[in-house]
């Protein structure tokens, strides 16, 4: 009898289908409206008091009327608050500012620029076929698009510096990286996440490879950090070749980009160049074995439309690294959605 009476209940609370399915259809906008926001540096410019919309579209030097809108909107699911009719930050637009530790303004710009945004228009397609859109929609894969034009590149590479400022933390409470000497991050655009690993260990060294597009960026990040006597940037196809001698390999967010085959070329790079006994080390989300809703879910549709590559379980995992040669050790999971994948040369 009291279970009939909680079912009842909860439909009862449950929203309407078609309510659901209107929030569902919003999900875009939201991240688009964002997104401008972010481009606008709106949380930057409030991160010194609240404004009115009128004094912050002048700021910003937007039409006054239409920046109105895009705060009400955006006030109206939690990213920014007003009071007095004045705008100010929240927990989550603190987030979205340039200079605060674990930002994901970049992320955001990136994942509705230009290449996402038109790939993901041709969803169905990569559903039909199995295949990533960029090569259909671009003419080339996106990290061929990224490399041929620079400044989009380089503004992908913010991003995924952001996503290094999001995990690094705690990946590094997670994991101990005392052990090692040199480390290389494979594919590691700006060099943010092993920076942050030598910051925390200041006997260790770091090597990062990637494609010439983020040279640059690398090198002034280095320098930056004051790291240019323990940290270097080299260009290199990690399909091909990466730099030998390191004891861990550090691949994040790299494996999930590739098919079986590729990730498995990949690693055999690895394999080939590690020094021996070493580790690699992945960084990736791990699907659950179980259904349910899960993030591993959302972006491994999002490996689907723009690269052609999986999000993969434990055993997937296992198996991948076994055929790159690699024997998985443990699986250490962070207070990130993401965890560490160890295996050890064999």
């Amino acid at each position: 009898m009291s279970t009939e009476a909680t079912g009842t209940r909860a439909d009862r609370e449950a929203p309407p289908a078609d309510q659901l399915l209107m929030q569902m259809l919003g999900g875009a906008w939201v991240t688009q409206s964002i997104a401008t926001a972010a481009r606008l540096g709106i949380p930057d410019v409030l991160a010194s008091g609240p404004l009115t919309s009128d004094e912050l579209a002048s700021k910003i030097g937007a039409n006054a009327a239409a920046t109105k809108r895009l705060l009400r909107m955006l006030t109206g699911i939690g990213v920014f608050a007003v009071e007095a009719g004045r705008y100010r930050l929240t927990e989550l637009s603190e987030r979205l500012r340039e200079d605060t530790p674990g930002s994901l303004k970049h992320m955001f710009i990136a994942e509705t620029d230009g290449v996402h945004w038109r790939s993901w228009e041709k969803a169905a397609d990569a559903v039909r076929t199995g295949l990533p859109r960029p090569q259909a929609v671009f003419g080339m894969p996106a990290f061929d698009y990224y490399a041929k034009y620079k400044d989009e590149g380089e503004q992908f590479g913010r991003a995924m510096a952001n996503v290094s400022g999001f995990v690094a933390k705690s990946v590094l409470d997670a994991y101990d990286f005392s052990g090692f000497h040199t480390i290389l991050d494979v594919g590691g655009g700006n060099g943010s996440m092993v920076l942050a690993i030598l910051e925390r260990y200041p006997r260790a060294r770091g090597l990062v490879c990637d494609l010439s597009y983020i040279e640059t960026q690398a090198n002034e990040r280095i320098r930056a950090a004051g790291m240019s006597e323990r940290a270097r940037f080299e260009v290199a196809d990690f399909f091909q070749r990466v730099p030998s001698g390191a004891d861990a390999h550090v691949l994040k967010f790299i494996l999930h980009d590739w098919n079986d085959e590729e990730s498995v070329r990949l690693l055999k790079s690895c394999r080939a160049a590690i020094a021996p006994n070493g580790r690699i080390l992945v960084l990736e989300v791990v699907v659950p074995e179980t259904s349910g809703p899960d993030f591993s879910h959302v972006m491994d549709m999002n490996m689907l439309v723009m690269t052609g590559g999986m999000e993969r379980t434990a055993k997937e995992y296992e198996s991948l690294l076994a055929r790159g040669g690699f024997r998985l050790t443990r699986i250490v999971p962070t207070e990130s959605p993401f965890s560490v994948i160890e295996g050890q040369a064999v």
